[in-house]
């Protein structure tokens, strides 16, 4: 038997953590002499010309692909190829796309000989060993958890397989991290979730199983001794016990390498004194927490199975932006159970007022075994028949709505989340006196005039489209200039733009040099002696002159100052030595005279 276990990933970047989970089961569990395993991580964005020719001179008897929302088209494409072309080899499908609906996506699919339903590592290590023994029909008979084509006309569907307890029996997944360099590595520590959210997958599932923490432990000390970018825990609700969350916080924070940065899912209003004191000694950088809050509109959330203490949430997640160096994520759906258009603004007003790092603007889809996908008649859901299966309507919010929606979304993006107009953003939204989402939807109809939503922008351009904003409103401003270029070079940008006010200051780029040669400056600025040289300083900094002193309008609220004279230039050094955060300094003019 020759085995081929595949994804198709939606991102390069990102990596399949099922599949490596189910390989690392059968090989510690049922390895057998006579099968060989191949895994490969594809992605959406591949050549499928070429995926299918990858795959069809593989000489596979069994391939085993895992589907999800983003890939099920384009996996059932690459296979009805397949199947014309090879009719020997045995396709088994498993993932959420198609574990909810097994029967169905094997009548619709004729490609299909089997699909592995529910948690799939005992079931596939099974599979492999009942098929080397008894053949494929048989094997499939003889497997729990498998759907599966007994005729061309007769399809079985076998008991489901059990839960694995513990969960520790599941082994660590990852050996060698090398053809993941520079990629998202995503790890659980927990399966399943208390809380039965109705449009969550999450919900379908019963109880919730957890490593134990020395296994944790270990696992964790391996990614930190590797010195990734990035783990992703897929963790439903990481916070949902206590007592198996805050210590991994706090050993995470005990063992960080400077580099890594560890992405959580958590519930806010979980979170209290014990939590804060651990966090506050976490490293900028350190933690992501994505929060959903869904909607603040009390009759949605009973609706959704999610009632929240919205005033709790809030208040939490400012505590946690206080504290500094915490990257704060929220989550807003779109589309739900009776939350109205006018209903949703306020939502999004409520929860952008929080001011986050990143607020996610997203759209309902109706998922396959999800309680909501059982009251598609009751709320009036008009569904895109193709995956990922994104509400087009209901009762309560129209197409037409939605797609402003999703126009406010693209200008959060842009300009919010991207965190490229960090300063000018806020200044220009104070000076509006409008609501977040009035002033996104002015923003919207400035770029439906203008035709910029119907082709791709480059980042440079999102300035200058900003500026000409600004000026159709309140004419030519060399101060909201000065803004957005210090919003550029705070974002690592570099390079003279047009836009910008350039103003000559005599033999500048001696002088920053000098700067950067005196050693109490360094000590000041930059936290420890150093003997580097100052043209080496001037790889990691950036000097820029203004007309305006953009720190002390920043820390008066954004308030307008007097714009300065030639002689009272103001001149800022950004600090880039922090993969994680940018230091602002203002230099004093005395400096450069």
């Amino acid at each position: 038997m020759k085995v081929l276990l595949m994804s198709l990933n939606s991102k390069f970047i990102h990596t399949n953590l099922a599949i490596q989970s189910l390989k690392k089961y059968y090989e510690t569990y049922h390895k057998i002499q006579s099968i060989t395993l191949d895994v490969v991580e594809y992605t959406i964005n591949n050549d499928m010309d070429r995926v299918l020719r990858d795959i069809s001179k593989g000489g596979y008897t069994h391939i085993f692909a895992s589907a999800y929302i983003w890939n099920i088209e384009l996996l059932s494409v690459l296979f009805t190829n397949f199947s014309k072309i090879n009719q020997l080899t045995k396709i088994i499908f498993g993932g959420p796309e198609v574990t909810y609906n097994a029967t169905e996506q094997l009548e619709k699919h004729p490609f299909l000989n089997a699909i592995i339903f529910g948690e799939g590592e005992q079931i596939f290590g099974e599979l492999l060993e009942n098929i080397a023994t008894y053949g494929d029909l048989e094997g499939f008979n003889l497997t729990k958890g498998i759907a599966y084509r007994d005729t061309e006309t007769t399809i079985k569907c076998n008991a489901a397989m059990p839960l694995i307890e513990p969960l520790d029996r599941i082994p660590f997944p990852y050996e060698n991290l090398l053809p993941f360099k520079n990629r998202i590595i995503y790890y659980e520590s927990m399966r399943g979730c208390p809380y039965s959210c109705s449009y969550c997958l999450s919900s379908a599932s019963q109880g919730v199983r957890y490593l134990g923490f020395e296994r944790v432990k270990a696992d964790l000390m391996f990614f930190i001794q590797q010195n990734l970018d990035q783990v992703k825990f897929v963790d439903r609700t990481f916070n949902a016990v206590k007592s198996h969350a805050l210590p991994i916080l706090k050993f995470l924070i005990e063992n960080d390498n400077g580099i890594t940065n560890f992405h959580f899912e958590i519930t806010a209003t979980q979170l209290d004194a014990d939590y804060f004191n651990v966090l506050k000694n976490a490293r900028p950088g350190l933690f992501q927490f994505e929060i959903g809050v869904q909607t603040t509109y009390q009759p949605t959330m009973f609706a959704i199975h999610r009632p929240i203490e919205f005033e709790k949430l809030k208040k939490v997640c400012r505590t946690l932006l206080e504290m500094g160096g915490l990257h704060i994520h929220l989550d807003l759906i779109a589309g739900l159970p009776f939350e109205t258009f006018e209903r949703f603004l306020k939502s999004f007003d409520d929860v952008y007022e929080i001011g986050p790092d990143q607020l996610q603007l997203g759209f309902l889809k109706i998922l396959k075994g999800t309680l909501l996908s059982q009251e598609v008649e009751k709320h009036g859901y008009k569904i895109r028949v193709e995956a990922p299966y994104e509400v087009l309507c209901n009762h309560y919010i129209s197409f037409d709505a939605l797609t402003t929606l999703k126009d406010i979304e693209s200008l959060v993006e842009y300009y919010s989340n991207s965190g490229k107009f960090k300063h000018s953003l806020v200044y220009l939204m104070k000076k509006s006196m409008l609501t977040p989402s009035g002033f996104f939807l002015e923003m919207r109809d400035y770029y439906n005039r203008n035709a910029y939503f119907s082709s791709p922008i480059g980042t440079f351009r999102l300035y200058e489209i900003f500026y000409d904003y600004y000026v159709s409103i309140y004419g030519d401003s060399d101060l909201f200039k000065d803004l957005l270029k210090v919003d550029y070079h705070y974002s690592r940008l570099k390079g003279q733009r047009d836009l910008f006010n350039y103003v000559e200051i005599p033999n500048f780029n001696n002088k920053r040099i000098e700067l950067l040669k005196d050693l109490d400056f360094v000590t000041l600025n930059f936290g420890c002696q150093t003997t580097e040289t100052g043209k080496h300083l001037l790889k990691n900094v950036a000097f820029i002159t203004l007309k305006y002193d953009i720190i002390s309008l920043i820390k008066n609220g954004y308030r307008e100052t007097q714009e300065l004279t030639a002689s009272q230039l103001s001149v800022i050094m950004f600090d880039y030595m922090d993969a994680n955060q940018v230091k602002m300094v203002g230099i004093e003019m005395d400096r450069f005279l």
